[in-house]
């Protein structure tokens, strides 16, 4: 039996499948901006890196500009909440899980390097933000995982009663995994997701999930 108190859930690859829906914004972002496009893995190789959007843009086109970078980001975000939607879809038995873990009274948030806007909307789309007590999501200020920002300056003020000991982060790429390292919480590994496995082993994760529902043998 453990002392989990609070979960920090990822959201792209870890919550809801969105591996599709990024590659296609993506390319959408590309081809209607006339940038060159880079090679398909090479687009999978940082997704699978957990690289927040504006990050990925950069490493895909070194080239562009500051101007050009943050053009691209406002486009491939704005392709993302009107196309890229219908594309993802929630990992089985994800609403399942998530009321079993509130019913245990586990406190549940999610932190994402994916736009805010992006994650709500999701969210209330699958019917899954009635179990998120706070949702951090990319925002132009907030720093990315695995900087420990969103835990420093969101997560720990408000939950000041519960140490890291207690916290345990769930994500699918070394971004998340360093992230439960950076701020001295366990971390469990969603093996099902997007990451790079050999690099997420690497991390020595505390855990390994096959899929979404086995948290419940960890945390029940």
């Amino acid at each position: 039996m453990n002392n989990y108190k609070l979960l920090i859930l990822d959201f792209d690859g870890t919550l809801c499948a969105t591996h599709d829906a990024i590659i296609f914004c993506i390319k959408r972002t590309f081809k209607l901006l006339n940038i060159s496009m880079p090679k398909h893995d090479f687009i999978d190789e940082t997704i699978r890196a957990g690289l927040g959007m504006k990050k990925t843009i950069e490493v895909l086109c070194p080239d562009l500009t500051y101007q050009q970078v943050q053009h691209a980001l406002t486009t491939y975000e704005t392709i993302y909440l009107a196309e890229g939607e219908d594309k993802s879809s929630v990992f089985p038995k994800t609403a399942e899980t998530l009321e079993k873990l509130s019913t245990l009274g586990l406190i549940l948030t999610v932190v994402s390097n994916k736009a805010v806007t992006a994650v709500n909307t999701a969210l209330e789309r699958f019917q899954l933000k009635q179990y998120i007590a706070m949702i951090i999501g990319d925002t132009q200020t907030l720093k990315k995982k695995p900087d420990p920002m969103a835990y420093i300056d969101f997560i720990k003020p408000k939950y000041k009663e519960i140490n890291p000991k207690q916290i345990l982060m769930i994500g699918d790429t070394p971004a998340d995994l360093l992230f439960a390292q950076n701020i001295g919480a366990d971390s469990c590994w969603a093996e099902y997701g997007y990451g790079d496995k050999k690099a997420c082993l690497a991390i020595h994760p505390t855990y390994t999930i096959k899929q979404f529902a086995d948290l419940l043998t960890i945390i029940a």
